[in-house]
């Protein structure tokens, strides 16, 4: 925005060539001096946010002769003139503020700029006031498209006026009363306009015929008298009774029974350079007139009210209610009208009941300070919105951000948790009791992993009878124990992570969505993947492993599968590792056989951290799980070497489950990412774009 200046009309200075002071409804003696119209290279827009203005004096159509007691002051306008000029309450802008001229290429780039960021929005997560975020982005799209930007391109197009209100009101009676014939459908079905009908002078149709605004909206040309047509459908009548440089857009009911019809309104609002508003005696306190309303004040749209249906009984009472509302509600309408009731000729209003309105509209076509009022302050109106609208959108991109990362910690931190209770689980002995204790007993005291001193290790398969037999298969039940329990406590520990993530983030409403969706979405790729298997003969999964595995609640279905056989690869990792060291020099003196030793080394690594495994075992406590194999393991190895076999072997394993865990961990990102792309920096865009556009005007 440039600084405020003022005409210097003492000195004599015409700086009009670069700022227009905007009339709102002025009559004649209100009437500046010669104005230039902007060219398409610059956009007049307001320097200043004004101020409100008071309310200006009602003009009151088809006003009979006043009583001899004096008319009323609602009718010192009934014949067919244009309106009075507003009067406004002391220290108001009696002086409206100045305007400047903004070069319309720079104001285009920034608003292009500024479309861009807000349709790249990263709106992923349902958090709280999403909805509302999404519905705000498209109607900032759609008002930078069907607004800004066409008006921006082409500032002296013509002035599009969109008539407004509730049903009943009579605006399509009003529509046809001022362009002279039947363009508008009337009728006493409610509502009675469902496709809005544009009406234009002939000479200014091409602008909209050519999806200049609301480029994305099918239209058609009326040929013949005025019909209903289809919904969506915009309706272009050309007419010579429309004054050149305006056109009038009969709209749907505001408070249409078709909810398409309320939003379709709003949408041709917003689209608007400036809204006549028009509603019935009876409806005028009605919750959506006020609602319209509102929206007018809050987007500071030039707005004109006509209060139609009005008794001549209760002119009065009733303009000076809906005028008290107006003010009391911030409504600053500078023009106000009232229609009595009057029967209708030949479907129309009679002429000192429209007069007046057609009078201001033509007026605001023609002269060129109005109609630069009417566009500056309308468009100003919605860039001053984007200030807020804009800032809100970027902080709820913030908070998108922060929840996306909160989610990845979450699921990071949990399996980080899960790591460093397998980290300690697999060393602190608890994993050496129940059935794993109970089968080592069984092999120490069968003398199964007693070693032998001196000559070649004991050849097991050479044992004889069913007392070998028996023997051979203790050290493998133990294996398969000590597996078992190995396997068990990864699948354990993870399905613990997998609930501490599943219920974390179902603590907040976008985090079950997004688990609750990504559920849907693996149910529907398994249900694919059962049809498919079952025609081409493939074995189907069960109903429980397909459930599961839309499951985000505990590990994957197949987890136990992979511990099973990452523990299985370790074995045979640590049995190279066990033989590799057996056969150096001077670890000859006591031998095992393979499967024994590794089974040892096993035993002694899961109970290294344990309660007294440190402390030194006596030939009477051989049986003691936590003591006996490292005082084994020590004889053959010697302390020095059986620590460095130990931390190698704990090593392996602990990468093993690493991997593990980090691929159950993958589960939980690709549901992050699955949601869609959430761009670090869009909100930083979103506040640059918006500071560029201030910066321009």
């Amino acid at each position: 925005m440039g600084d405020s200046d003022r005409a210097d009309d003492a000195a004599g200075h015409d700086d009009t060539a670069r700022r227009q002071t905007p009339r709102h409804a002025a009559g004649p003696a209100d009437v500046p001096g010669p104005a230039s119209v902007p060219g398409p290279a610059d956009v007049v827009i307001p320097a200043a946010v004004p101020a409100a203005a008071e309310r200006p004096e009602d003009v009151t159509a088809a006003d009979p002769p006043a009583p001899a007691a004096g008319p009323p002051a609602s009718a010192a306008a009934s014949s067919p003139a244009p309106p009075a000029p507003p009067r406004t309450r002391a220290g108001s802008h009696a002086a409206a503020e100045s305007h400047v001229r903004v070069d319309a290429r720079l104001l285009e780039a920034a608003l292009l700029n500024l479309r861009k960021r807000v349709a790249a929005v990263p709106l992923v997560f349902e958090i709280d006031g999403a909805a509302e975020v999404k519905t705000e982005r498209t109607k900032v799209l759609s008002q930078i498209d069907d607004y800004l930007l066409p008006r921006v391109r082409r500032s002296a197009a013509p002035v599009l006026v969109a008539l407004v209100g509730s049903t009943g009101a009579g605006k399509s009676t009003l529509v046809n009363s001022i362009v002279g014939t039947h363009v508008s459908a009337t009728g006493v079905r409610r509502p009675t306009t469902n496709s809005p009908v544009l009406a234009c002078h002939p000479d200014d149709i091409d602008w909209f015929a050519e999806n200049n605004f609301l480029p994305t909206l099918p239209r058609v040309r009326q040929e013949g008298l005025a019909r209903p047509g289809r919904d969506g459908l915009l309706v272009l009548a050309a007419s010579e009774g429309m004054p050149r440089g305006i056109a009038l857009l009969d709209t749907p009911d505001i408070d249409s029974v078709v909810k398409a019809h309320h939003e379709f309104a709003y949408q041709f609002l917003d689209a608007s350079d400036l809204w006549l508003f028009m509603t019935s005696a009876s409806r005028y306190a009605d919750g959506p007139v006020w609602e319209i309303l509102q929206h007018a004040r809050e987007r500071k749209a030039s707005l004109g009210v006509v209060l139609s249906r009005v008794p001549q009984t209760y002119r009065t009472e009733l303009s000076e209610h809906f005028n008290a509302m107006l003010d009391a509600n911030g409504i600053a309408a500078d023009n106000r009208f009232v229609i009595l009731e009057t029967p209708l000729i030949d479907g129309m209003l009679p002429p000192e009941s429209y007069q007046p309105i057609r009078d201001w509209l033509a007026d605001t076509a023609a002269r060129s300070d109005r109609r630069v009022a009417v566009l500056s302050q309308t468009m100003s109106g919605v860039l001053d919105t984007f200030k807020s609208r804009v800032a809100a959108m970027a902080a709820h991109v913030e908070a998108q951000v922060v929840l996306r990362a909160e989610l990845r910690r979450t699921a990071e931190a949990s399996y980080e948790r899960a790591f460093a209770e397998a980290n300690a689980g697999l060393k602190n002995g608890s994993l050496l009791t129940g059935e794993v204790l109970a089968r080592w007993q069984d092999c120490v005291v069968g003398g199964d992993l007693r070693p032998r001193r001196g000559g070649k290790p004991a050849k097991s398969a050479g044992r004889k009878g069913k007392r070998a037999r028996r023997g051979a298969s203790r050290p493998a039940a133990l294996n398969t124990a000590l597996r078992s329990a190995i396997e068990s406590f990864i699948v354990s520990i993870t399905d613990r992570a997998a609930e501490h993530v599943d219920g974390s983030w179902r603590g907040s409403h976008a985090g079950t969505v997004l688990l609750e969706d990504a559920a849907a979405d693996r149910a529907r790729g398994e249900y694919a993947k059962q049809v498919f298997e079952s025609a081409f003969g493939s074995g189907a999964a069960a109903p429980s492993e397909a459930s599961q595995a839309t499951a985000f609640s505990r590990s994957s279905p197949d987890l136990s599968l992979r511990a099973a056989r990452a523990v299985g690869a370790w074995q045979d990792h640590l049995a190279r590792l066990v033989d590799a060291e057996d056969h150096r020099t001077g670890a000859k003196r006591i031998f095992f056989d393979d499967e024994s030793l590794a089974l040892v080394v096993l035993v002694a690594m899961l109970g290294e951290d344990a309660p007294g495994a440190d402390t030194p075992a006596t030939e009477d406590e051989d049986t003691n799980i936590y003591t006996e194999p490292r005082r084994l393991l020590a004889s053959v190895y010697g302390a020095g070497m059986l620590a460095g076999i130990l931390a190698k072997a704990r090593a392996d394993l602990i990468q093993r489950v690493r991997l593990l865990l980090d691929e159950e961990m993958v589960r939980y990102v690709e549901v992050i990412e699955s949601a869609g792309p959430c761009d670090e920096v869009a909100a930083i865009r979103l506040y640059q774009a918006e500071y560029s556009l201030e910066a321009v005007r």
